[in-house]
């Protein structure tokens, strides 16, 4: 299986805290699809991107939110991104690295970071690395996939719901289809990469910028809230 990244960047080999070796690719800037809307744009040049590219297929953006104001005015759009039924975690400021991601992801400040899917291509059929590969017809004829919007009517569920990863298969028709899969369940059997496909938010709260008694969350999502983490 061959797969493309959204960006190109310096590859960064990292052993990540509870997680397998991740291949990640970093940006200093937010990459997020134009489609997004222009709510996001002004942050874009202060925003970064960490792309995970093995095992696990996603986008991390981060964006770092400066004052109350730019907050207020921006969490609106991030809720429209939210996939329905999606995640929000929240978690606290902190100087010290992060639980899973180490020093990669900054803590440090007010932080809105979004999950989404990689934009990148997949496909099961070995291609010549030293070939310029047209992967938009290769979707086209069903040989490869593309991790992102617009997915599939059948991974749809009630109310949009998406499944958060799926893998790409091959249908009884012989074109590649997404399927969803959950890499953490339990006896789970090794099914190639695994794509976000639902769009998940976390909140690094500062109590001020960012404060939670005063914090719009939606209706029908999974709140998970890591702010204070058991002590050892």
């Amino acid at each position: 299986m061959r797969v493309v990244p959204f960006f190109v960047t310096v590859l960064m080999l990292v052993a990540l805290t509870s997680r397998t070796q991740a291949a990640i690719f970093p940006s200093a800037t937010g990459d997020w699809p134009k489609e997004w809307g222009d709510a996001l744009e002004p942050l874009r040049a202060t925003s970064r991107t960490i792309g995970v590219g093995t095992g696990i297929q996603e986008n991390i953006y981060e964006l770092p939110i400066a004052d109350r104001e730019t907050f207020d005015r921006v969490w609106p759009a991030v809720l429209k991104l939210l996939t329905p039924g999606g995640r929000v975690t929240l978690t606290q400021v902190s100087n010290g690295p992060d639980p899973a991601w180490g020093e990669i992801l900054n803590g440090k400040q007010a932080t809105i970071r979004i999950y989404g899917p990689s934009e990148g291509y997949t496909s099961k059929d070995a291609t010549d690395p030293n070939e310029t590969v047209d992967y938009e017809q290769r979707v086209k004829d069903g040989k490869a996939l593309k991790a992102g919007a617009p997915w599939p009517p059948e991974l749809i569920g009630k109310e949009g719901a998406l499944p958060e990863y799926v893998v790409g298969d091959t249908g009884a028709d012989g074109r590649m289809t997404w399927t969803p899969a959950d890499p953490y369940a339990e006896g789970e059997k090794f099914r190639g990469f695994y794509h976000r496909a639902r769009i998940d938010v976390e909140l690094v709260i500062d109590g001020e910028i960012i404060d939670l008694n005063e914090l719009k969350l939606p209706d029908g999502s999974t709140i998970k809230d890591q702010r204070f983490p058991a002590a050892k």
